[in-house]
């Protein structure tokens, strides 16, 4: 696995961000040295811990908008790149990338070196897809769940229902397939999928906001990630593109089986303009107790990355929550 490093320059101008240079953890899974880039803020002794991944093809400046917020609550907040992203290392062939490594790569970082626990995760897009897997794999660390335009595919439209991965989603994959995020495309693409109120009064984001999104991708040659990621959301036989995915959806649906029985507190968050991941909450309700009883929001204006667009929607909701649900029940066994 040769391994790429976005030089430090490219980070010098972001509009927003707050928090400073991260710290480094190196992980050395799969035969590698990988450095991992995160953000350990506030009181780590106050009890409550937020845990902010992100997805596809962001990064924790995606986040940004959430930070203070939260810190002024007292709550400790957990930012991190994933590997291909951001300030993390990038292997350089999209064949490095999978779901089960990411997965793997997240546990080493986030329990192996941090050991957080009693964790409120917020997950969003890839950040779902990921932080769902890690949460069912490890319940007792997770105290609560918000879920933002994301989804936990298995492959199988029976167990999902139909259209639960949506034409807008096959649409972005054929788009990324086709070269869509090449040339120094990709920040272009959140002056679309980022916008909404919290932008201010135009709902736009600045140029340099654009070009903050763009930063870590100076050259396709480190864009792997971004390139890789669309192709390995789990889907049916029935895929659009004529590309399906069924790794790791099998493990996924067996997954399940944990958030069937999941009673802890878990708040649905979708934004109202995501055409790609925005109705996929539906299948929560159906099968998870803990969304029963819990207020759920929908954030106005917000498209797919709901942190930034609709960031102070979201923030406002994660810290409701948190003030609404401090009981914690009992344990749920995972064996996965």
């Amino acid at each position: 696995m040769r391994i790429l490093r976005t030089p430090d320059s490219a980070f010098d101008q972001l509009p927003g961000w707050e928090w400073g240079e991260p710290s480094y953890f190196v992980s050395r899974l799969f035969g590698a040295e990988v450095r991992m880039a995160y953000w350990d803020l506030g009181d780590d002794h106050g009890g409550e811990t937020v845990l902010l991944p992100h997805g596809e093809p962001a990064w924790s400046y995606l986040n940004r908008r959430m930070v203070a917020p939260l810190l002024s609550e007292g709550y400790r907040v957990v930012m991190f790149d994933q590997v291909g992203f951001g300030r993390s290392d990038k292997p350089s062939e999209v064949s490095d990338y999978s779901y089960a490594r990411h997965v793997a790569w997240n546990e080493d970082l986030l329990f192996h070196f941090l050991d957080l626990r009693n964790i409120t995760a917020v997950l969003q897009d890839w950040g779902g897809l990921l932080g769902l897997r890690v949460a069912a794999r490890n319940p007792d660390r997770f105290a609560r769940l918000v879920l933002s335009n994301t989804v936990f595919p298995t492959s199988d439209p029976d167990f999902e229902g139909p259209g639960y991965i949506t034409q807008g989603f096959y649409d972005w994959k054929q788009f990324v397939h086709r070269g869509g995020l090449a040339n120094g495309n990709l920040g272009k693409l959140f002056s679309r999928a980022a916008k909404g109120p919290s932008c201010g009064p135009s709902g736009e984001l600045s140029p340099d906001e654009i070009a903050a999104y763009q930063a870590p991708f100076p050259s396709d040659e480190l864009a792997a990630g971004a390139f890789a990621f669309p192709e390995l959301v789990p889907t049916p036989s029935t895929d659009p593109t004529g590309r399906p995915q069924s790794e790791g959806g099998e493990l996924n649906k067996r997954l399940w089986a944990v958030f069937e029985q999941w009673d802890k507190p878990v708040l649905l968050a979708f934004g109202a303009n995501d055409p790609v991941l925005g109705a996929a909450d539906y299948l929560w309700r159906q099968k998870c107790p803990g969304t029963r009883g819990v207020p759920h929001v929908t954030l106005k204006g917000a498209g797919h990355f709901s942190q930034d667009g609709g960031g102070q929607q979201l923030v406002a909701a994660v810290i409701g929550f948190i003030q609404e649900y401090r009981q914690l029940p009992r344990a749920i066994n995972s064996n996965l």
